[in-house]
This record gives structure tokens, C-alpha cells and sequence, in this order.
């Protein structure tokens, strides 16, 4: 019979991250009640799908963590990648349209975003490619095939349009490359790359114009802040040291727009106050902090930058949440980590922890 050993992996990473993921389905319900009930007559419409995807996240979370060795990353990382290429190319032409954005597969009564997974594809084919070359990301030809890999995956995201997806796509594999070793003037080269692309994407789209020069007016005048941040930053400030309770959100009463989703931490701010918003801050510290950790005791440079990739998906994405909400960064729309209502996106989160876990099995062997 196949028994599976739990002892073998770090009981902590799992604890802290089922925690998190309990947390944020309380704080959907909290955050989208309101809303579900004035749209659909129900407050746990919202709710309920999270629940639903966060059951199947949990199917997939225990797949990744106990039954499937990191070693199959590895085996079938290429095709793994050109089946996530696929589906974003797929889904410029046969998914459906929201706000402007063809981002999604409908299936059922649920929607998938082919662009999750993608993320987590690159990762794993760019640490495939670390496992075999590393050695030539140090000279300039070596950079050719993973900037290959991470920019034609990145172009049929950015036509849905989505720049905030690739923004963190490209500082998850510059993080990576880093890492492995590449030289100080390729890092340069990269940054100025990235850097005019972006600013040819942010030109390109009109609402993006408007969104970057109202970010920058804001570090003068903070009521030229977009509507969203204004309120975002009233919610946070309004919490106070202990928040003012669970449920109690005044910001989410339809004044906070996305409040289930991309600003659902404000939420946590206001109800919680600032030791709510410091667990869930102090949470990814952990989780980054853990993911290098552990990256030192991998078994092979494979396991070593799929641990270190997955750890900067994850904490890079909450960074940039973080500082959207926070005012830092100009307004984009990606989810906080295994806490904001989602479905791919949360699963996807799920899967990726499950392989964290898989790979603590190699941390505890050190101990």
C-alpha cells in the first residue's frame, strides 16, 4: 500500500500556509458580502466560489506536496511550457472578454486565466535551462535562450492586454538570472530593456497614460491620487492599531472598488488595523526568507532555482499588491497571495506551496 511519510516535511511551512489560506476566505467573505448581496441577492456568492476553488486548491496543494516528486518538473518542463504558450495564444481567440481584457477560458459556470499558469511554466523552464547552462548566463550568448523563453510567453499576455502579469513574470526570471550569476552589464542591459518596453506598453494604451501621470502627481498632491488608492489609504488609515473589527469595514460598503480582490488587504487594514496588516506582511517575510533557506540545501541546481523561482513568484506578487494598495506603485490588477478571491490564480498559488513543501522534505534531511 502506498504510505506517504508527513515526518519528512517541515510541519511549520505548512501550518503558516493553510493558516493563510483559511484567513483569506474568512476575509472574502467579509470584503465581498456587501456587494454579492446587493448584485445577486446573496451575501455569499463570492464566498462560496472561493470555497470551491479553495477545496480544489487543496487537492492540488496535497498532489504537489506528498505525490508528485520535483523531478517531474524537470522531465516535462517543456512541454509543461509550449502547453501554457498554447493556451495564452488560445485564448486571444476563443476566451471571453471582461473590462476590455480576453484573459479568460470559460468553462462551466467558472472562468479560467490560462496567464496563471504561465507564470509558474516559466519558472520552471527557465530553472530548467539554469540546471543545464548555468554556466553560460555568465557570457552574453547565454542570455539568449531564457530571454527567448520568458519574452515569447509574454507577448500574447501583453495583447489581452496585461502588463501587470508580465511586470512580475520578468522580475521573478530577473531574480533568477541573478542568482545563476550574470554579469553586472547584462543586468543593465535588462533593466533598460524592460524599462522601455513597459514605457512603450504604458504609452501605447491611453488609460495607462492616465493611471502613470496620476500616480506621479500624487507624490505632490495626494488628491490627485486615482480614486481606488484614495480610498484604498483611507481604509488602512482608518484601522488604527487594533481595526475596528472583524466584518466592520466601512470602505467596503461599494466606496472601495475591488475590495474582494486586488484590494482586499485596505480591507484587512480597516477591520484588523495594523497588526492585521503586519501578520499578513510578516507572513510573506517568513515565506521568502524560508524559500532562500531552503533553496541551500536543494539536492541539484534544478531544485535550487525552481525553489528560489517559486519563492519570488509568490513574495514578488505580494510586494506588488502591497504597494498598489498602498500607493507606491501606479494601480495594477493582480491578486494578493493565497488571501484575494480567485480562482486560477489562487490554485495555481496553492500548487506552487505544494511543491515549497515537497522540497522542505531536502531542508529537513540538513537538520
Amino acid at each position: 500500500m502506498f504510505k506517504i511519510d508527513f515526518d519528512k516535511y517541515d510541519y511549520t511551512l505548512i501550518a503558516v500556509i493553510c493558516i493563510c489560506i483559511i484567513f483569506g476566505s474568512f476575509m472574502v467573505f467579509s470584503s465581498s458580502a456587501v456587494i454579492a448581496y446587493v448584485k445577486w441577492a446573496s451575501p455569499y456568492k463570492f464566498f462560496f466560489k472561493q470555497i470551491l476553488w479553495v477545496v480544489i486548491g487543496f487537492a492540488v496543494m496535497f498532489a504537489t506536496s506528498f505525490l508528485i516528486d520535483y523531478k517531474f518538473y524537470k522531465k516535462y518542463a517543456k512541454k509543461i511550457y509550449f502547453l501554457s504558450l498554447l493556451l495564452v495564444i488560445a485564448v486571444l481567440f476563443i476566451g471571453v472578454s471582461r473590462l476590455g481584457a480576453k484573459r479568460w477560458f470559460l468553462v462551466g459556470f467558472l472562468t479560467i486565466q490560462p496567464s496563471e499558469l504561465a507564470k509558474f511554466a516559466v519558472v520552471i523552464a527557465l530553472a530548467d535551462f539554469i540546471s543545464r547552462k548555468k554556466e553560460l548566463i555568465k557570457e552574453w550568448q547565454g542570455l539568449v535562450a531564457p530571454t527567448a523563453i520568458v519574452f515569447l510567453i509574454l507577448l500574447p499576455i501583453v495583447i489581452e492586454p496585461d502588463l501587470g502579469t508580465p511586470i512580475l513574470i520578468v522580475g521573478t526570471c530577473f531574480a533568477m538570472l541573478f542568482c545563476a550569476g550574470i554579469k553586472i552589464k547584462a543586468v543593465l542591459a535588462l533593466v533598460a530593456t524592460v524599462f522601455l518596453l513597459t514605457a512603450e506598453e504604458i504609452i501605447r494604451k491611453p488609460y495607462r497614460l492616465v493611471r502613470f501621470k496620476d500616480y506621479l502627481a500624487s507624490f505632490v498632491n495626494i488628491d490627485a491620487s486615482p480614486y481606488q488608492i484614495k480610498q484604498s489609504l483611507n481604509a488602512l488609515g482608518s484601522g488604527g492599531i487594533f481595526g475596528k473589527g472583524l466584518g466592520k469595514s466601512e470602505m467596503k460598503l461599494m466606496y472601495l472598488p475591488e475590495a474582494h480582490t486586488d484590494f482586499i488587504f485596505p480591507v484587512i487594514g480597516e477591520e484588523l488595523g495594523f497588526i492585521g496588516v503586519t501578520a499578513v506582511t510578516a507572513f510573506f517575510i517568513y515565506l521568502f526568507l524560508k524559500g532562500v533557506k531552503m533553496s541551500k540545501h536543494m539536492p541539484d541546481t534544478f531544485s535550487e532555482y525552481l525553489c528560489l523561482g517559486i519563492t519570488f513568484l509568490i513574495v514578488f506578487q505580494a510586494i506588488i499588491n502591497l504597494s498598489v494598495a498602498t500607493g507606491v506603485f501606479p494601480t495594477k490588477g493582480l491578486p494578493l497571495p493565497f488571501i484575494s478571491f480567485g480562482g486560477t490564480s489562487l490554485v495555481i498559488t496553492m500548487a506552487t506551496a505544494g511543491i515549497l513543501i515537497n522540497l522542505s522534505q531536502y531542508t529537513k534531511k540538513q537538520n
